[in-house]
Formats: C-alpha cells, sequence, structure tokens
C-alpha cells in the first residue's frame, strides 16, 4: 500500500464480528493510533514478497509446478481437533503428504525439470517432529526410489537420504524400493517442496533487509544543511561487493537545500546472527553491504538497487528493487 494518511484514519474497527467466533482483532483495534500504517509499505525486503518470487521462479524451472494435473497422496498423519465456536464441525490437523506430476500420455510439461515434486506440508501452529520406522504401517513414504537424495527447494534447503521401504516401486516385488523418509521436522504451517538432489535449484539473491527501513522518517538537524546517514542492505547470499555499490543509484527529491548524496565508508562481510525467518520457507540475511551516505539534505531519498551479482555463480538478483527514506 502506498503511503496515505487515510489509512490511518480509518485503522481503528471496532464493529466485531458474527460470521468468525472470537476473532482476535488485535492491533486492529487501534490502527488509528499507529503512525506507521500511514507509511508506504512497498518494502522490497518483505518475507511474503521474497516467497512469492520463490513461487514465480521454481514454475519456470519445474514443470509440474506449472501445470502438473497429476496430484497423488502418499499419507497423512493427521488427527481431529473440535475448535470453539465450530457447531461440531471438527478439523483435521497434521502432515500431508502429495506428489504432483504430469497425467502420464496427456501432458507434456513445459520448463527445465519435468519429474514429479514431492509435497510436504502441516496446518499445525507449532513445530513438530515426525519419526517413523520406514517398515510400518506410518512410513513416510515417498514418490521416489530408496537411492534417492532429496533436497527441499524452500528455505532451509535441507537435504534428506530416502531409506528403503519394504514396497516395491514399480509394484513386481522386487528392487528397486520405495523410498521412505524416516523423520522430518516440521514448522508451524509449514511446507516443503522435495525433488532429487541433481535436480534441485537455488533460489535468486534477494535482499533481506534495509536499514534503517524502507519508507523510515529522519528528523533532520536544520542546522546541518548536508547530513550523514549510515545504512546496510543484507542479502541471503555472499554477493559480489563492487557490483553492489556499482548497482545502486541515489535520486533525492530536495528543498533545494545540500547537495546529491555520495556513498562512502562502504564495508562489506558475513552476518552471524541474522534475524530469524517470520514465515515458513522464507530465507534469513548471509551478507551485507553498509556505507555511509553523505551530502543528505531534506528532502526524500530514492535508493534504486539494479542487478546486484552475486559473489559466484554468475546469478543475480533478476530485479530492480526501489525503497525510500526521508528527512523532515
Amino acid at each position: 500500500m502506498t503511503s496515505s494518511q487515510a489509512w490511518k484514519l480509518h485503522g481503528c474497527y471496532t464493529l466485531g464480528s458474527e460470521q468468525y467466533f472470537n476473532i482476535p482483532l488485535g492491533k486492529s483495534l487501534l490502527g488509528c493510533h499507529d503512525d506507521w500504517n500511514a507509511l508506504d509499505h512497498f518494502d522490497p525486503t518483505t518475507d511474503s514478497r521474497r516467497i512469492f518470487s520463490r513461487f514465480f521462479q521454481l514454475r519456470t524451472i519445474y514443470g509440474a509446478l506449472q501445470d502438473g494435473f497429476n496430484l497423488l497422496q502418499h499419507g497423512n498423519w493427521t488427527y481431529f481437533i473440535d475448535r470453539a465456536g465450530s457447531n461440531g464441525t471438527r478439523t483435521e490437523i497434521g502432515l500431508w503428504s502429495v506428489s504432483r506430476s504430469a497425467i502420464p500420455d496427456i501432458q507434456t510439461l513445459q520448463g527445465t525439470y519435468q519429474g514429479q515434486i514431492w509435497l510436504l506440508y502441516s496446518n499445525e501452529n507449532a513445530t513438530s517432529t515426525h519419526e517413523y520406522d520406514c517398515g510400518g504401517d506410518l512410513q513416510i513414504s515417498s514418490p521416489f526410489t530408496s537411492d534417492t537424495a532429496v533436497r527441499n527447494l524452500f528455505a532451509p534447503y535441507e537435504k534428506y537420504q530416502l531409506k528403503a521401504s519394504p514396497s516395491s516401486y514399480f509394484d513386481n516385488g522386487t528392487a528397486p524400493w520405495l523410498g521412505c523418509l524416516p523423520s522430518v521436522v516440521m514448522e508451524g504451517f509449514g511446507f516443503k517442496a522435495l525433488v532429487p538432489i541433481d535436480h534441485w535449484t537455488p533460489s535468486l539473491p534477494a535482499l533481506t533487509k534495509f536499514s534503517p527501513g524502507h519508507d523510515h522518517r529522519i528528523l533532520a538537524n536544520l542546522t546541518t544543511q548536508n547530513m550523514a546517514i549510515d545504512i546496510s542492505l543484507e542479502f541471503d547470499v555472499e554477493m559480489d561487493c563492487a557490483s553492489v555499490t556499482q548497482s545502486i543509484s541515489l535520486n533525492l527529491t530536495s528543498s533545494g537545500k545540500g547537495g546529491t548524496p555520495i556513498i562512502d565508508n562502504v564495508t562489506c562481510g558475513t552476518i552471524a546472527n541474522p534475524d530469524p525467518a517470520r514465515l515458513p520457507g522464507s530465507s534469513t540475511s548471509v551478507w551485507s553491504w553498509s556505507a555511509t551516505l553523505r551530502g543528505f539534505a531534506d528532502g526524500v531519498l530514492r535508493i534504486t538497487v539494479i542487478n546486484p551479482m552475486a559473489a559466484v555463480g554468475n546469478i543475480s538478483t533478476g530485479v530492480r528493487l526501489l525503497s525510500t527514506y526521508s528527512s523532515c
């Protein structure tokens, strides 16, 4: 949402709800008292934006994710609960395992990889560990053979070596055997998309954090026409420091006082303790670029980061990223 006082002025909802039982309105009751709601919220570093960017990237590579109509359930490890206000309708909670692929002899998939994708997802609101005997009835069977190593297409990109189950892959009583996952940890409302490790594709580099923040307001020192502001950019892979510096352009809309900002004191390095991911499947910061902007006059500064390159792999963000902040 663009910056607007209307988002703040209309931000207090007090009508309640007859449809939703005990709906936790929380902050929506007090939004008209929060200045943050009047700011611009097109933050290019937000978790949800990066997850959807990964979705779009994967659909161009894995044809089954884009057009696979063959959806096969391999199992579910679930239980039922009764929620307050549900009028006797029970809710199923737990882990599901499905695979998605093309319908044989009917569909021809596009993309680099046309094989099947194994999907695991949970609707539990807490991290849970699922560990079962690969020879038992509750085994987490996969759509791959037991000699397959698989890797998650979403952060934290973990790897799993499948074990042999008693089931024949071709249902003829002989090897190869159907692969089984002995144990898996699922975050609350977590999901995984698993593929053979040889067909795994890394995510494009992404900007994960900007400091002091998108549409951040800074109180100007009226006695100084040219301020110095420290900024930093964080990425989820190691980047080329010179490429990041060269990719940044500054556009200042000012009162006419002061000069054009310049970038000074550039430093780059790895991040030891990144902020934790706020959403399942979202990447975290690995590397940072920081500098000082000098000659920053009173006004609105737009910072544009255009396609910086990673340190290895000859890959870039592939996008044009914008962020703004102002002094007043």
